[in-house]
């Protein structure tokens, strides 16, 4: 028998084999063990002592495309003391664009000093873009043992740029 057939007789009895530990008729193997511990998320308590919103944020058109990127640059937070799982997030609303979004940063037991909180770029559709400028809002938002509560709002500037 050739290498080549040995090799994928091999793989296919691997992946059989794998598939069927985890399986639910075996249950011999759990591949589902989460790399965090989710359990007591958004508890404890954060004590924010300042906040750098940016004050601007960019629209620009892609190189040779018919896209627009939107660009939020990192908001800057300084903790002075975590207890618990409290959570952080740091979002934009521009209205006029219908557009929403916020992406949520875990802290832990410890965490203190300043910390970058980002957004990822997002893409819009040389359509959806009519204008040379929007208003938009950057909000701060921290979850804990006591709420929600919001920690900074900034209106900015979304400047569009060919």
């Amino acid at each position: 028998m050739d290498r080549g057939r040995v090799a994928v007789y091999a793989a296919a009895a691997v992946i059989v084999a794998v598939t069927v530990l985890s399986g639910p008729a075996v249950g011999l193997v759990d591949l589902t063990t989460p790399r965090y511990d989710m359990s007591g998320l958004g508890e404890g308590s954060v004590a924010v002592d300042e906040v750098d919103l940016p004050a601007s944020v960019s629209l620009d058109r892609g190189y040779q495309s018919r896209s627009y990127y939107l660009t939020v640059p990192d908001a800057r937070v300084r903790l002075a003391a975590v207890d618990g799982k409290p959570t952080v997030a740091y979002g934009i609303d521009i209205p006029a664009l219908g557009y929403s979004r916020s992406t949520t940063h875990f802290l832990r037991d410890g965490d203190a000093g300043w910390a970058s909180l980002s957004l990822r770029e997002d893409t819009f559709a040389e359509d959806a873009v009519d204008a040379d400028r929007y208003e938009g809002e950057l909000s701060l938002v921290v979850r804990d043992s006591n709420g929600k509560s919001v920690v900074a709002n900034r209106t900015v500037p979304v400047e569009v740029r060919e």
